[in-house]
């Protein structure tokens, strides 16, 4: 659980945090192959998180029902979702997801999870299935990954709302621009994006995921007529490329590891071993 401040911010990511504008595509009959079988390979990885949000702030309580997709990273159940739509971009009290589910295929159960690791600054977060069994998944490969240049083609794939049957669907655009700062991200045109969603190359490598890109809660404050004017930028759908992604959730798994051995330590009574900063914000459900 983290805590945090209601503010402009909290306006921003109301505002822009769940959808970017579409913008028209066309799609080729030469591009039906690529489409199904970008379908076929990687929409079965495309699971749905499903939770309870409980907001906890000084002008009282209040809970609501969501539901996302996240990616699965890993064949034992780790899923990557973007933290922004986990309440991890709120500010104010205390954000904390509950009777977390992940929803695989037909699904209408699930399987419990929780939050395993947190990263705010590239608006990352890990989701842990609890107990896999001898269940293995689906997954996107983060070693295959692709990078692409201004003007290339790119794939995004989603899963529609439960109205539609969670029904996946792919979309094409292109490289748009390469930015340096605040970090390494692509701009992509001609796609409708949310954050969370992957992106792919033509040959099927995950290009990167989309993420929400804001900044500091002083920068904002201090100046809110230029964090408007930056809407355009913001809502662009900016693409966080998997090689970050990649060594992100390595630090993830590593810091969660040194928290598991510090946890057990205690449980010994033996001493603590020295660990590194992690860089990634650790919450649990």
């Amino acid at each position: 659980m983290f805590t945090d401040r209601f503010d402009l911010r909290s306006f921003a990511v109301c505002a822009l945090c769940f959808s970017f504008p579409a913008a028209a595509g066309s799609v080729q009959a030469d591009d039906a192959a690529t489409y199904r079988t970008l379908a076929k390979e990687h929409a079965p990885a495309l699971v749905t998180v499903k939770f309870l949000l409980r907001m906890e702030s000084q002008y009282g309580k209040r809970e609501s029902e969501n539901e996302i997709t996240g990616i699965m990273i890993d064949p034992k159940g780790l899923i990557l979702c973007a933290n922004s739509r986990l309440g991890g971009a709120r500010r104010g009290g205390s954000v904390t997801p509950l009777d977390m589910k992940i929803l695989i295929g037909d699904d209408i159960e699930g399987i419990p999870a929780k939050v395993l690791a947190r990263d705010t600054e590239l608006d990352l977060a890990w989701v842990k299935i609890k107990d896999p069994g001898d269940r293995t998944f689906r997954f996107i490969d983060l070693s295959k990954s692709a990078q692409p240049q201004v003007g290339d083609k790119i794939l995004a794939l989603r899963r529609m709302a439960k109205f539609f049957d969670r029904t996946p669907v792919v979309s094409d655009g292109r490289i748009a621009g390469h930015a340096r700062k605040p970090r390494e991200l692509l701009i992509p045109s001609g796609l409708t994006l949310e954050p969370g969603q992957p992106v792919f190359a033509e040959n099927g490598k995950l290009v990167g995921v989309v993420v929400l890109q804001l900044p500091e809660d002083d920068e904002i404050e201090a100046n809110p007529t230029a964090f408007m004017a930056m809407r355009q930028d913001i809502l662009s759908g900016l693409i966080l490329p998997t090689a970050q992604i990649a060594s992100a959730t390595e630090r993830a798994k590593l810091s969660t590891e040194e928290d598991e051995d510090d946890e057990e330590d205690e449980n010994d009574g033996t001493p603590d071993a020295p660990s590194k900063p992690a860089s990634n914000d650790d919450e649990d459900d």
